[in-house]
């Protein structure tokens, strides 16, 4: 295959730590439990950027750089800022880009999910059907 150089292009190479693949001297394979593991440690740092209240705090606060936190610090209006106008369209102007924020890093963390969930779908079905097929 040709790079758009007009060269050849090299072939990809796995990083020889990388979670869930492993060499066995006939080439890479999939370690099963290894995805796994790794789609576990990677759901609880999606949840970390989803936020949850801490014990002993306020129900508003999860974390920081959360959805949440954006929320609760963005929330500045008329009531805080008094007559201050510029003050007061800070405010307005962090309201609305936490409105078009808050979507599409929902929806990211929601897409990261649901391939999580398809990969650990797609071991469950080899898992079954190579059971299937060795009885």
């Amino acid at each position: 295959m040709s790079d758009p150089d007009g060269g050849q292009s090299t072939s990809l190479e796995l990083a020889p730590n990388f979670p869930g693949l492993e060499a066995d001297g006939r080439g890479p394979y999939v370690d099963h439990q290894g995805v796994r593991s790794a789609l576990s440690r990677l759901r609880r740092q999606l949840e970390t950027l989803r936020g949850s209240a801490p014990a002993g705090m306020s129900a508003t606060w999860s974390g920081p750089g959360t959805i949440g936190q954006v929320a609760g610090l963005s929330n500045v209006g008329s009531s805080e800022t008094g007559p201050w106008q510029v003050a007061s369209g800070f405010g307005e102007n962090t309201a609305t880009a936490y409105t078009v924020f808050n979507g599409s890093y929902s929806d990211f963390l929601d897409c990261i999910e649901q391939w999580a969930a398809a990969i650990e779908k797609a071991i469950d079905n080899y898992e079954r059907g190579h059971a299937a097929s060795s009885a």
